[in-house]
């Protein structure tokens, strides 16, 4: 076998055991009754341990140099194969299996913990394990190597090359423009029905916009869990989840969102599946896609001319009386809050700024997990103007921490220039989009998507990528003109 057959073949194993713990992810937050966990806890130790040891095979470093030594015999998608498996084998060589194998089993056990504590409003009974995953990951960022700080190396799990120094720079360039937008938009009182939604007619809504935007169920599922999210088990098996409330229209939204991440990994090439090409090339780029549909799209005035209509039907006593403009006023209302989630975009990214300076901190050591949340009601008082009432909506509301992610949050930012500068690439391509989204001609959007961003998988690099598409590298200009234009008004 040839030397590439012999990496797509460590890379298809691999890619198995992945998707393997992938489903026991999303068994744990999906499905798992509560007494599970501790032994859950100790299937993922096992499994990550056995993970790891495959992934750091003498045998793959040696496929890999020989691989190399050939490079200029190897077609786009055969380099950009030993590129993305020498990173992986480089950065799991670095970690010791003990390490990984007590990351895992921590991390399972933290997110049931987790669970309660925001339920119960209890950060207390989540602190000791916070601690332990800021250290653990303090760990992980001196294995792996950094050039100026620690936070570095986790960033660089999630986005490739990207430094702390890149992401302070991004929010100086964004922090007072924003905060100008903001004081120039009254912000607006909190729209409720006056009827509660009843949820099972919330999931049926759910599904359709789903499928409306071009997402497979016979190659992916929704389901509830306690955050939303998005997880790939293989390129045909997308499983989504969102969270409803019978006062909350969070959950078109949280469809839109999840449901971009999910297309992306739909439409990725079938060439490359069952190797580490077959997601998407960056968090950033894999966020600007949700944020694409969830806020540019799904948020739009043409997207609405569209679906209004199927909402009514869907909620007459919540919509049927209510006007589209007055419906539009709704779902782009300005009001500075406490949860990230539910943020508008003007305010949305002044969150993600307050979870990076506190997750540097936290790495860093200048500040202690005790001390979080009185540093996270701050922060809140200083960037959104508000005060925080408890914990359960202050330092307990994302799942990240729980998950060991630290490191990801900036990746939301960067999801966000990404995705007006992709929209500013695809008005060029349809001048018309107003009136391909007002007749529901979403494949049309959804089409172009995957020709440029989604097939591609991995094969390119972030930056790489995004020059294809748009003819630049990021540039935070268009994502300001997106917002002076819509808010502007």
């Amino acid at each position: 076998m040839d030397v590439i057959g012999k990496l797509r073949e460590r890379a298809a194993e691999l890619a198995d055991l992945s998707h393997v713990m992938a489903l026991m992810q999303w068994d744990q937050e999906v499905m798992l009754p509560r007494g599970g966990a501790a032994e859950r806890a100790q299937q993922f130790a096992t499994l990550s341990g056995i993970v790891h040891r495959r992934a750091v095979d003498p045998a793959l470093g040696e496929f890999l140099a020989a691989a190399e030594a050939a490079a200029d015999r190897l077609d786009t998608v055969e380099r950009a194969l030993v590129r993305k498996m020498r990173r992986g084998y480089d950065q799991n060589t670095k970690l010791p299996e003990a390490f990984v194998t007590e990351l895992a089993a921590l991390t399972s056990r933290a997110l049931p913990v987790w669970v309660a504590a925001r339920r119960d409003n209890d950060f207390a009974s989540f602190a000791p394990l916070l601690s332990r995953l800021v250290e653990m990951n303090r760990r992980q960022a001196d294995y792996l190597g950094y050039d100026e700080e620690p936070y570095d190396a986790l960033l660089d799990c999630y986005e490739e090359g990207l430094t702390a120094r890149e992401v302070r720079d991004c929010f100086s360039v964004l922090l007072e423009p924003l905060r100008e937008l903001l004081a120039g938009v009254a912000p607006a009182e909190e729209w409720q029905p006056r009827v509660p939604f009843v949820e099972a007619e919330q999931v049926r809504f759910a599904d359709r916009l789903l499928g409306l935007i071009g997402f497979d169920f016979e190659r992916g599922r929704q389901d509830r869990s306690a955050h939303p999210f998005s997880t790939g088990l293989g390129r045909n098996d997308q499983r989504v989840t969102n969270r409803y409330a019978p006062q909350s229209i969070e959950f078109i939204f949280s469809a839109l969102h999840e449901g971009g991440h999910a297309l992306y990994e739909q439409n990725i090439g079938p060439e490359l599946a069952r190797t580490p090409l077959a997601n998407g090339v960056s968090l950033g780029i894999h966020e600007s896609q949700s944020r694409f549909w969830e806020n540019i799209i799904g948020r739009s005035r043409p997207f609405w001319q569209y679906c209004y209509s199927l909402l009514g039907e869907a909620f007459p006593a919540q919509f049927g009386t209510l006007a589209l403009d007055d419906f539009l006023a709704t779902v782009n209302a300005v009001r500075p809050g406490l949860i990230r989630v539910d943020a508008d975009e003007l305010s949305y990214n002044l969150h993600v700024l307050i979870r990076f300076e506190l997750e540097q901190a936290l790495i860093s050591g200048e500040l202690a997990v005790a001390d979080l949340p009185a540093a996270w009601g701050e922060r809140y008082r200083d960037y959104l103007g508000v005060v925080v009432p408890s914990d359960a909506d202050g330092v307990l509301q994302d799942i990240h921490w729980a998950h060991g992610s630290f490191g990801y949050f900036p990746t939301y930012t960067i999801g966000n220039l990404a995705a007006a500068q992709i929209w500013h690439a695809y008005r060029r391509f349809d001048p018309d989009w107003a009136a391909t989204l007002a007749r529901g001609d979403f494949a049309r959007v959804g089409g172009w998507l995957a020709t440029n961003i989604h097939r591609h998988g991995g094969v390119y690099l972030p930056r790489e990528l995004l020059l294809r598409v748009t003819g630049e590298e990021l540039a935070p200009r268009h994502f300001l003109g997106y917002l002076k234009e819509k808010f502007g008004r």
